[in-house]
């Protein structure tokens, strides 16, 4: 018998160190904040709040030690605020985003164990607004962001943004620089900077303890992320809370045949998270604050084409999660190579990548000598990323039909490769027009979605529906 317990949050002025175990088994995250106050908080929205607000993060970062397979859970100190609900949200986000951790270690039945004793009940929620700006924009640095906050600033909407880095990251002044290259480009107001400095992530568990039969922790970053800006949007009265999060990311990656169900790595990403979630806060935390997901009425393809409208920017974008900027040999930097080769002009790509641990091309004067189709290594994750073995790698990646035409652009622009020659085009080729019809059109916002900004930047998404086919026009020519 294992037991996941939750351990007293440590508190200061703009510190929390959120503490949790598994048996003897101790991990840690701790945050920093620059511009939250929590003694000046806890005074003005009492001590309840902040003890429910501190539950809330523990748990969404003790959830990846839930990756140990604990079979009773105590919660601590915190009974008295264990509510159905938190359990109901809490279980629900693990059993999905955690359906890859199940599938990779062959648990289908697993289930987090509820934790004993009758139920609490949390404070009444509060209020935040209104502040001197309404949306708080949260930025790491990518595409997704920068699309975000141009977005926002050619609907002339005024924000904030909110930048954090994460130890799993590597040095958080080496995240911070990245992502400041990026701000320079646009026009928030004001500033906020988070750290977390996580314990769990990066920790030998799994090697030094190999009879728990575990074959990796898995953390929910982006749902924890949603969490780590409440205390901004506390501390200044923000309503709207935004992700740059696409539509892409609520295709699965495998059906899994003993259970039958879809198992989504992004799955805290997706529709239905990001309304549990909104609904959630505003039940119980915050009653006027919208958490949205500000892209997700469109589709990697309209990111890409939106990211036209500004390219001096783009160079500054970073997405690689294991050696920032670009390690160029993870799946996530070989679909934003192809990405921005077949939808971005060639002198933009090269000085993205120009300084990353790419390979000679042999086409040094258009894609500064970076080739990702030369790398050997990259040839299982590249034919995973276009469906033709096993499943799409577990990774920040859009649809495998997205990353098709993406291919298949690459292709046609004449970017060729050790792994990329022996790949039939036929089957992309006769699916191109169908995918650009799919992908390129700007759907629905989600119900949580403000009104006022779907206004304000509607017409833009569906303006990127006709960039998009100009440029796949340019590219693939009779086939669109």
């Amino acid at each position: 018998m294992s037991t996941l317990v939750l351990e007293p949050v440590a508190r200061s002025r703009r510190q929390l160190v959120l503490r949790y175990r598994v048996d003897d088994l101790r991990f840690s995250s701790t945050y920093w904040y620059d511009t939250v106050d929590f003694d000046e908080l806890a005074a003005r929205h009492g001590e309840a709040l902040l003890r429910s607000l501190e539950l809330h993060l523990l748990a969404f970062e003790a959830n990846k030690a839930a990756s140990l397979a604990p079979d009773t859970i105590d919660v601590g100190p915190y009974a008295d605020l264990w509510t159905d609900d938190l359990w109901r949200l809490w279980e629900t986000i693990f059993h999905n985003v955690w359906a890859v951790w199940r599938y990779e270690n062959d648990r289908p039945d697993y289930r987090l164990p509820r934790p004993p004793g009758p139920a609490g009940r949390g404070p009444d929620p509060v209020t935040v607004g209104p502040g001197e700006v309404d949306t708080l924009m949260m930025c790491g640095g990518g595409k997704d962001s920068l699309a975000a906050m141009t977005l926002l600033e050619g609907g002339g909407v005024p924000y904030d943004a909110f930048v954090y880095s994460h130890s799993t990251y590597g040095r958080g002044d080496h995240q911070h620089h990245l992502v400041d290259g990026v701000l320079t480009h646009c026009r928030h107001r004001r500033l906020h900077r988070g750290w977390v400095i996580d314990t769990a992530v990066d920790s030998p568990v799994t090697e030094v303890h190999p009879e728990l039969g575990i074959a990796r922790l898995l953390a929910a970053e982006t749902v924890s992320s949603c969490w780590t800006a409440l205390p901004v949007a506390l501390q200044h009265g923000y309503t709207n809370l935004a992700l740059g999060i696409t539509a892409s990311t609520d295709e699965h990656n495998l059906t899994w045949d003993r259970t039958g169900e879809d198992v989504n790595y992004l799955w805290g990403m997706s529709r239905r998270a990001e309304e549990l979630l909104h609904d959630y806060v505003r039940t119980h935390l915050v009653s006027d604050l919208a958490m949205f997901h500000l892209l997700r009425p469109v589709h990697d393809v309209n990111v890409f084409a939106l990211l036209n409208g500004n390219l001096g920017a783009v160079p500054a974008t970073h997405s690689c999660a294991r050696l920032k900027p670009w390690c160029c040999r993870c799946a996530k930097c070989l679909y934003v190579w192809m990405s921005y080769v077949a939808w971005l002009p060639e002198p933009v790509v090269a000085d993205t990548f120009r300084h990353s641990a790419g390979a000679g091309s042999g086409i040094p004067d258009r894609y500064g000598g970076v080739n990702l189709f030369e790398l050997a290594e990259n040839r299982a994750t590249l034919r995973r990323m276009l469906g033709l073995e096993s499943y799409k790698p577990t990774d920040c990646v859009g649809t495998v039909g997205e990353a098709r035409l993406a291919f298949l652009m690459c292709r046609r622009r004449g970017v060729s490769g050790v792994i990329a020659d022996d790949i039939d085009l036929g089957p992309f080729e006769s699916e191109a027009r169908a995918t650009l019809d799919r992908y390129a059109t700007a759907g629905t916002p989600a119900r949580v979605f403000p009104s006022e900004l779907a206004a304000a930047i509607g017409p833009q998404l569906a303006s990127s529906e006709g960039e998009a086919r100009r440029i796949a026009g340019e590219v693939l020519g009779e086939l669109i």
